[in-house]
């Protein structure tokens, strides 16, 4: 984990002066950090995360594309698994100082971006592994370098208070530096918390009983504000200059190893070359040689059956040889729309139609892309649908490089019902709900991380939790 650290040197050289401190204080050496520089790294490196999620694992498991070597992800043959465990855990440590530091200053908006990042990072790693540690997470300079794992439902507990903490305290009047995300602006972070306050809320609907908390927020849009336009997405937008490049990018040109072995999926492409939609060429380049976009592989097969690379169509070489085209995606406006939508489907809500939410996501999804959508998309194409699977399938078209919120929402809805093991699987026919635990966590938190996998059914990738 990382740390800023700012070491201040001082050299008696000779007796006390009344001058002594003024002399031996260096302005552009600060002898403590503050918010403004630390913020940057935080959100940079949480992009990058993000993006590395999207790109190495998120894509693949929500099946947009598929390997075409090394396929362990997509044949479910899973291990103990870091891959979110340690970056983000990285990452909370800074907040963590953030926080402290905001405190220290008595500073409550920056404790509030602190805040909102504490209960994003936190939803991701307890909706990828389940129980986790939290209360006790990070405090090896206190002695606790054996955290307890706490339990699901207790960490949305803590989150969604966090969101409530933050939404209360921030101050929209003013603004903050060295925000990346938002650029100062305090009343965007405001609506980022009740936006993913929403999602997870959602997230829980089969456990826990949401229409008064949805109507507090939706009703309340004074106190309570929203995403209500694509200006408001929490999207790190890289410059596109080194060093504010996505380790994914090849800036300047060139291609990544992945270009070679992520292939886009049959479902991908059938869906975008059915409804005949203009993502489709943003999002996937053609067969080399060819000006065929629909070339797909089927998710999950053995290695054997899936052919060569140059018999299929590609995702978009651009996103990898222009550095600024790669995004760090944290939620949407469309995202909070199709959201919206589903709650409104099922009397959740009682606020607009789900129609109306329906067709908001999928022209927010067009216009996040910067693309003109057909003006019969949702009035012939795609209309919206109650009964079917139309909503879900365009809102995971709108969740395509988000992440892993895909496989988290397909987890919680099942949908859309294309999603499948294939046929190389090795789990049963099962798609995989979690991953285990760090091999480090078995070996140096030994108890506690035998009492959570216990407490699941077993360190397993079908092991259940509080809300799956």
């Amino acid at each position: 984990m990382k740390r800023i650290f700012y070491l201040v040197s001082i050299i008696l050289l000779s007796a006390c002066t009344e001058q002594f401190e003024e002399l031996n204080t260096d302005p552009n050496d600060p002898v403590t950090a503050s918010e403004n520089l630390l913020l940057p790294s935080i959100v940079f490196d949480l992009s990058n995360i993000t993006v590395n999620q999207t790109y190495g694992f998120g894509d693949v498991i929500g099946q947009y594309t598929g390997n075409y070597e090394f396929n362990d992800i997509d044949i479910y043959r899973w291990q103990a698994d870091d891959r979110f465990w340690s970056p983000m855990y990285g990452i909370l440590q800074d907040v963590s100082d953030l926080k402290i530091i905001a405190e220290d200053n008595n500073n409550q908006n920056y404790k509030a971006v602190a805040l909102i990042l504490e209960a994003y990072i936190y939803s991701i790693i307890t909706d990828a592994y389940g129980d986790i540690p939290m209360n006790e997470a990070n405090r090896t300079e206190e002695g606790i370098t054996a955290p307890v794992y706490d339990k699901q439902e207790d960490i949305y507990e803590a989150i969604l208070s966090k969101l409530e903490e933050a939404n209360t305290i921030i101050d929209v009047s003013q603004t903050i530096k060295g925000d990346g995300l938002y650029n100062g602006n305090l009343n965007k972070w405001k609506k980022f918390a009740n936006s993913l306050r929403i999602r997870l809320l959602m997230r829980i609907s089969e456990v826990r009983n949401i229409s008064t908390d949805f109507d507090m927020i939706l009703n309340n849009p004074s106190t309570y504000p929203i995403f209500t336009s694509n200006e408001d997405n929490a999207i790190y937008k890289y410059s596109g200059v080194v060093p504010d490049v996505s380790n994914v990018s090849q800036a300047g040109g060139g291609r990544d190893y992945e270009y070679f072995l992520r292939i886009p999926t049959t479902h991908f492409l059938g869906l975008l070359a059915t409804n005949n939609d203009p993502r489709l060429e943003l999002w996937i380049s053609p067969k080399e040689g060819t000006d065929d976009r629909t070339l797909g592989v089927i998710p999950g097969q053995p290695l054997g059956e899936i052919g060569r690379p140059a018999d299929f169509s590609r995702k978009s070489v651009a996103f990898y040889t222009e550095a600024a085209r790669i995004q760090g995606i944290f939620i949407t406006y469309s995202e909070l729309s199709f959201i919206l939508a589903e709650a409104r489907e099922k009397n959740i809500i009682s606020t607009s139609t789900a129609k109306n939410y329906y067709d908001i996501g999928v022209q927010s999804s067009f216009d996040q892309w910067g693309l003109v959508m057909p003006t019969d998309f949702l009035t012939v194409t795609a209309p919206y649908d109650n009964g079917t699977d139309r909503l879900y399938e365009q809102k995971w078209l709108a969740l395509y490089h988000t992440g892993v919120e895909p496989w988290f929402d397909w987890k919680r809805t099942g949908k859309p019902s294309f999603i499948m093991a294939g046929t190389g699987n090795l789990n049963g026919d099962k798609i995989p709900v979690r991953l285990r635990y760090p091999s480090l966590e078995q070996s140096v938190n030994a108890s506690n991380y035998e009492q959570a996998a216990s407490d699941m059914g077993g360190d397993d990738i079908n092991a259940s939790s509080w809300w799956w």
